[in-house]
């Protein structure tokens, strides 16, 4: 892989990024700098994994440390959630420090006004537009971050407003895990001439996908719980010879003392912790980061093992794969325990909603006198939570036949939109996921009607769904969503005491249908 320093930037960018952990280009970013810094539009047919955000930020960043000074945003980068633009906010604000550049996200607790770069929801942005309160007449570069993501979530009437908006001269840069008509449209529209990195062949049949030679297995984590599944990986392997490997030797470094501290010493025996370039010739057993591309993960896991791979990774992980001829296995990691303390968690949240809690409190109200709230009620908690014992850790794989341990309880849900809104079943899983944050599993038979859908959701998450998608938008329609009364209910419903009293069937028992890979 080529240095980050060889690419042309600034001195002081690369050591930025090194700071990071980011010091070798990934193949993405080295195709892609070269193209930005001359002043190109570019299309990047990637995703989060690719290392898509240093291929656009790092020449984003030279381009503005070395211009003239303009009142008013420089560069607006439009992303599909408010999440992603607190992360990718935080990214660049960090690497803009070397720069002088002042970096902001659109959202409570950044700075109101100022900066020369906005990170932004789409829709956020039009309404701050719409509000006086963001100007866009010297943008020099625009960003449309995961523009098939924000187009699935509704957010792409917004995007036709506001590019129109930005002046004509400005550097455009679109990235997309999926290059669907919608997105040519636009780029034919709004990024005329752009290089799309990496290059598609001419002819469509040139597309040669390999037959499957191998299978990996990969669980998908939160960020935060990414540690913690490594080391009940690593335990449950216990026993066994474990390669794990990451992107950079300052990660592993920090993973071998974090193993250490967690009783698990690696260096020594059979777990070692090793960079991608320091990897063994018999590869990995456990890849802790996504390989930035098909060849890294072919040359790690031509054996099978395991991957670990972030909920925005998925569509990186998935592509390169393809290309690797491997086969993919997703796994669940699973903690009982953890479990159970979830459910646990959603049960008291429910009678939050469910139970007479005025008179729970003027039955406490005594004890208040003598402890907090907080000591009262952790007291009855400890008292519950006897009846919930923790059980131990396994991992499985994400599907099980029918009728074994773990089936899940689904309702059916109506939603307002339909065929004649241009509702695909990729719109509406990507909804829910999005705006909800639910697993993917937990959403199973969708069927789209003209006018409205039916989808079939988990029935601890159902309530959730509800609150989390009911005034957002998708494909520029507002979306109602309700319990499907013809089948199923809210649990008040269900018990026979809401709606015209009469009693609701009960939610069928089954398991999440299996999912392509």
């Amino acid at each position: 892989m080529a240095q980050l320093a060889e690419l042309g930037l600034d001195p002081r960018r690369a050591g930025a990024a090194a700071a990071q952990g980011w010091t070798e280009a990934t193949p993405l970013q080295a195709a892609a700098i070269p193209v930005l810094r001359r002043g190109g539009n570019l299309v990047l047919h990637a995703s989060s994994g690719a290392g898509v955000t240093g291929a656009y930020a790092l020449p984003l960043l030279d381009r503005l440390a070395g211009a003239e000074a303009a009142a008013g945003v420089r560069a607006l980068v439009l992303v599909p959630s408010a999440d992603g633009a607190a992360r990718t906010a935080g990214q660049l604000a960090q690497l803009g420090e070397s720069a002088g550049v002042r970096v902001r996200a659109l959202l409570a607790g950044w700075r109101p006004d100022g900066g020369d770069v906005l990170v932004a929801t789409a829709t956020a942005a039009l309404a701050s537009l719409q509000a006086s309160q963001l100007k866009l007449e010297a943008v020099q570069l625009l960003v449309l971050a995961d523009l098939d993501l924000i187009m699935r979530l509704g957010g792409g009437a917004a995007v036709d407003t506001l590019t129109p908006l930005v002046p004509r001269g400005a550097q455009r840069v679109v990235t997309a895990a999926e290059l669907t008509p919608e997105i040519e449209r636009y780029v034919e529209a709004h990024a005329r001439r752009a290089m799309t990195i990496p290059a598609r062949p001419a002819d469509a049949r040139e597309r040669i996908t390999p037959e499957a030679t191998g299978s990996i297995g990969y669980v998908i984590v939160p960020e935060a719980q990414k540690q913690d599944a490594l080391v009940r990986l690593v335990r449950q392997r216990a026993g066994e010879a474990s390669i794990v490997v990451t992107r950079s030797e300052p990660a592993a470094a920090a993973l071998r003392g974090l193993l250490g501290w967690r009783g698990l010493p690696a260096g020594a025996g059979t777990l070692r912790v090793e960079a991608a370039d320091a990897a063994p010739a018999t590869g990995a057993d456990i890849s802790f980061d996504v390989p930035f591309d098909a060849e890294l993960l072919r040359s790690l896991h031509r054996k099978g093992g395991m991957v670990l791979v972030l909920p925005r990774e998925v569509a990186h992980l998935r592509r390169i794969a393809a290309e690797a001829g491997l086969g993919l296995q997703a796994q669940r990691l699973e903690s009982a325990g953890e479990d159970a303390i979830a459910e646990y968690r959603r049960m008291v949240r429910q009678s939050v909603h469910d139970e007479d809690v005025a008179a729970q409190l003027t039955l406490l109200e005594p004890l208040f006198d003598e402890f907090s709230p907080s000591e009262v009620a952790a007291a009855l908690s400890a008292l519950l939570r006897r009846r919930y014992p923790p059980a131990a850790a396994t991992a499985k794989p994400a599907s099980a036949p029918a009728g074994a341990e773990g089936a899940v309880a689904f309702v059916r849900l109506f939603i307002s939109l339909g065929t004649r809104d241009g509702i695909r079943p990729a719109d509406l899983v990507g909804a829910i996921a999005g705006e909800a944050g639910i697993k993917g599993e937990q959403v199973g038979k969708i069927d789209i009607r003209e006018t409205f859908s039916v989808v079939e959701v988990s029935s601890p998450v159902a309530e959730k769904v509800i609150r989390a998608l009911n005034g957002t938008t998708l494909r520029g329609r507002a979306v109602r969503v309700d319990y499907d009364r013809k089948s199923s209910g809210p649990p008040s419903a269900r018990r026979g005491t809401g709606g015209s009293g009469h009693r609701a069937p009960a939610p069928r028992t089954r398991r999440p249908p299996p999912r392509a890979e």
